[in-house]
């Protein structure tokens, strides 16, 4: 087996264990094989001694190295094939390194197959979790002098009796809850929305930042991609022509809603929305809740974060069929060829929505024409569609295999190009600079 979220490999002891255990304690548990090539993942030879020490020792760190004391959650298995340690997620988190205390050089989660530091945010949020409370949203705001105008001109338009209470923006009946800040027009969250030229960040056609209530940002960042949302005209032997948006609708409404519904409120972040020639990424703060992961949440399942918010959103009729997002986005672009993908790391949730219309052949093809058959071709082709065969070379460029050879071989000598691979299965690729 490889190492993953649950499973690490030692070759031997060091104090670095200590985080392994720890980033296990504080995540879904896990279990640690001791004395185990890294590379190969074959047990090495491990003698009676050397394993009674192993043992000595990690009984020492259960009740010296860890604060809390991890009581009975750390199984040491010496006879065991291989030397195992098993850990279990804690139930008193968070777990820290016991001399280095409760910040972030201390305190491990797992990622993936590696234990990393935990950030101020995560340490703060398993702390609610340990005192039972674990929503932001239902907490009681520090602002408590709101006002809801936008919040009302919403309920209106979707003809909704507005009422505070059962909204659920309150946390006593005189107190307002942090849902009930974010919808308020005091709200100080913030939304960032970038239009790039290309499909990197090197250069901006527009940009702002998006203020005021949740729900009005939501309104206006919905309305302000749909400007920049283009259509192309397809015509074909139909009567009436075809028009095609560059994004559905529905994969972005979804998209966008759920950014603000589920992200961690206790992320000094922003939700960030950056439109490039070829896709759309929609980046909220937070991972996935409740441990579930992306594949359930595509089955179905629900990580609630902030019940509250989500229940106004509701109500208000931003949300439809609950806990459909990313099924409904798939279902967007069911009669296209392209589908929605998702990066999903502890601290932020990405949605990344490809162009419809956008067809590298078919912008390249133009580019090419114009620069002709050359080295500077050449450099485009590999720039643009990472490494090549001689041949693919030729066909883009629609020209002889002489010719394709020379200029190869002169961007070569130049050091411009690097050729990879023998005989049939040579390739060429761009040289990129440090």
């Amino acid at each position: 087996m490889n190492e993953d979220k649950n499973i690490e490999y030692k070759r031997t002891l060091t104090n670095k264990l200590k985080r392994e255990i720890v980033s296990f304690l504080n995540t879904d548990g896990g279990t640690i094989y001791l004395g185990v090539d890294d590379e190969t993942r074959k047990p090495l030879d491990i003698n009676e001694e050397q394993k009674h020490e192993w043992e000595e020792k990690i009984n020492h760190w259960y009740t010296n190295a860890f604060y809390p004391t991890p009581f009975s959650l750390i199984d040491i298995r010496p006879n065991d094939e291989v030397f195992t340690i098993k850990v279990k997620a804690g139930r008193h988190k968070p777990y820290a390194i016991a001399n280095q205390g409760f910040d972030s050089d201390g305190v491990y989660i797992r990622f993936g197959s590696s234990a990393v530091r935990a950030t101020n945010e995560q340490i703060k949020r398993m702390l609610q979790q340990n005192n039972g409370n674990d929503e932001f949203d239902s907490e009681k705001s520090e602002n408590q002098d709101l006002s809801f105008e936008e919040l009302q001109k919403r309920a209106k338009l979707k003809e909704v009796d507005f009422s505070i209470k059962a909204l659920h923006m309150l946390k006593t009946p005189d107190v307002y809850n942090n849902a009930a800040f974010l919808v308020s027009d005091q709200n100080t969250t913030t939304t960032k929305v970038a239009i790039y030229q290309g499909n990197d960040v090197m250069e901006f056609k527009d940009k702002r930042e998006i203020t005021g209530a949740l729900t009005s940002q939501i309104d206006e960042l919905l309305y302000y991609i749909n400007l920049n949302n283009k259509t192309r005209i397809e015509i074909d032997g139909d009567p009436q022509r075809h028009e095609i948006k560059d994004y559905p609708g529905a994969a972005i409404r979804e998209a966008v809603v759920n950014a603000f519904a589920h992200r961690d409120y206790l992320l000094h972040s922003t939700v960030k929305v950056e439109i490039f020639d070829n896709r759309m990424e929609i980046l909220s703060p937070g991972g996935i809740p409740d441990g579930l992961t992306l594949e359930e949440v595509k089955d179905g399942m629900t990580a609630v974060r902030n019940p509250q918010l989500v229940h106004i959103l509701d109500k208000l009729k931003y949300i439809e069929n609950y806990g459909t997002g990313i099924r409904r986005m798939y279902e967007a672009y069911r009669n296209t060829e392209k589908h929605p993908s998702f990066d999903v790391r502890p601290n932020s949730f990405k949605v990344i929505l490809p162009n419809i219309n956008w067809d590298k052949d078919e912008l390249s093809q133009p580019i090419l024409q114009k620069l002709g058959v050359n080295s500077q071709s050449v450099m485009y082709i590999l720039n643009t569609y990472g490494s090549q065969t001689r041949k693919e070379i030729q066909e883009r460029l629609d020209t002889s295999a002489y010719h394709v050879r020379n200029l190869l071989k002169q961007l070569i000598q130049e050091g411009k190009v690097k050729q990879i691979g023998k005989s049939v299965n040579t390739k060429y690729e761009s040289v990129k600079k440090r």
